[in-house]
């Protein structure tokens, strides 16, 4: 353990046998456990040490006995990352026998800071053991953008959320990896194990490192990670491809067919979400095209409707080419609507990948409003929460 992270869960449970052992050997035997100050990684391993020998049964236990006989004011294992480690221990004991468990693969898809001031607009860099995985000041489609215009708000007051459209998340993590926000306050981070971690962690003040530090006061403010599990099997093509090949999608469907007509919803839907997960959207439209959308679904489900009807009378059939020479002109303008979008994302890929010259401020342009348009839909980012929403200031 060369800093104060904490250390990989295989070393602990290495750790304890090995001690364990040489205590069996002779009851003359001890331990002697030693890091820079001797007191934070030191508690971290004798506290699991009494864990694993079964002189407490949980980790809040063996953590509070340690304080108190290493330090006067029982401040000896205070950080929140190795205190969330020894935890961690107790339930590979708990519930694993004591053998470590391989990491879960994870792909990280981004954060979301609840109740967060407006001073609060952090770096991120994303790091394991072996060094760092992801690094905001580094990624080519942020490493020219300053925090304030890559974090943006989401529609629930008080929240932002950071993620890259278009890619299926930020870096893979299994096991252990550590997140690390800065900005002009200072440092906060934390670590975490992707195994006894649920897909959607929410952290409060308390749970991160380095926090407590801040000059500024930030009351109730949280980190969420989202995590979700990862097989390697998410789509790599770029966005250009894919918008490509749903504008072919869009251009081969009949609008006069009535079943045409009834998946016309879903085909609306489909450009807004590439790889079609609930967790952050890709690619949400403004509130003036959300509407038009649902006007199209809406008429479309109308015309689909009138299909499945039996034939009307003769005093309804005018009524009937009405509503459904009114949707066709509807989709049609939806249809065209969205084509006018896709052709317009195909086109704000760096040109420097035909001609090998450079990205011009057109494009930079473009990426940036490529961000700010991810924040269109409420229900993307609050997940239905009920609670009142946060007035920022």
């Amino acid at each position: 353990m060369t800093t104060i992270a904490p250390p990989p869960t295989q070393l602990i449970i290495s750790f304890c046998q090995s001690a364990y052992l040489w205590l069996k050997e002779d009851i003359e035997n001890v331990v002697v456990v030693h890091c820079k100050a001797g007191m934070a990684r030191t508690g971290l391993m004798i506290s699991s040490l009494l864990l694993y020998l079964k002189f407490f049964p949980t980790a809040e236990e063996s953590i509070d006995y340690y304080n108190q006989k290493r330090c006067f004011d029982a401040k000896g294992l205070v950080l929140p990352s190795q205190i969330r480690y020894v935890k961690y221990f107790e339930r590979i004991l708990t519930y694993f026998n004591g053998e470590n468990q391989p990491g879960r693969r994870c792909m990280l898809r981004g954060f979301r800071l609840h109740r967060c001031p407006y001073w609060i607009r952090p770096s991120i860099t994303i790091s394991d053991h072996n060094g760092v995985l992801f690094s905001s000041k580094k990624h080519p489609r942020t490493k020219d953008m300053p925090p304030e215009d890559y974090w943006f708000s989401a529609p629930k007051k008080g929240v932002m959320v950071f993620t890259l459209p278009g890619e299926p998340g930020l870096t893979e993590v299994a096991g252990d990896f550590k997140v690390h926000f800065h900005d002009r306050q200072g440092d906060f981070y934390f670590w975490l194990n992707t195994t006894f971690t649920e897909n959607r962690k929410i952290l409060n003040t308390s749970d991160i490192d380095g926090f407590d530090k801040r000059k500024l006061p930030s009351p109730g403010f949280q980190v969420e990670v989202v995590l979700v599990d990862y097989d390697g099997s998410f789509s790599t093509g770029s966005n250009a491809e894919t918008d490509v090949k749903k504008s072919e999608e869009g251009s081969s469907i009949a609008p006069a067919s009535a079943d045409a007509a009834a998946a016309a919803p879903n085909q609306i839907k489909d450009p807004g979400s590439n790889d079609k997960d609930d967790v952050f959207s890709d690619g949400e439209a403004d509130e003036s095209e959300s509407s038009k959308q649902k006007q199209a679904e809406a008429s479309s489900a109308g015309a689909a409707q009138s299909a499945a009807t039996p034939a009307p009378s003769p005093g309804t059939d005018s009524k009937s080419g009405e509503v459904a020479s009114l949707s066709q002109a509807t989709e049609q303008l939806s249809l065209g609507n969205m084509g006018s979008q896709q052709s317009h994302a195909a086109t704000s890929q760096p040109k420097s990948e035909e001609t090998g010259g450079t990205v011009s401020s057109i494009e930079t342009t473009n990426s940036h409003s490529e961000f700010k348009a991810m924040a269109a839909d409420a229900s993307v980012f609050t997940f239905g929460d009920d609670d009142e929403d946060y007035e920022s200031d």
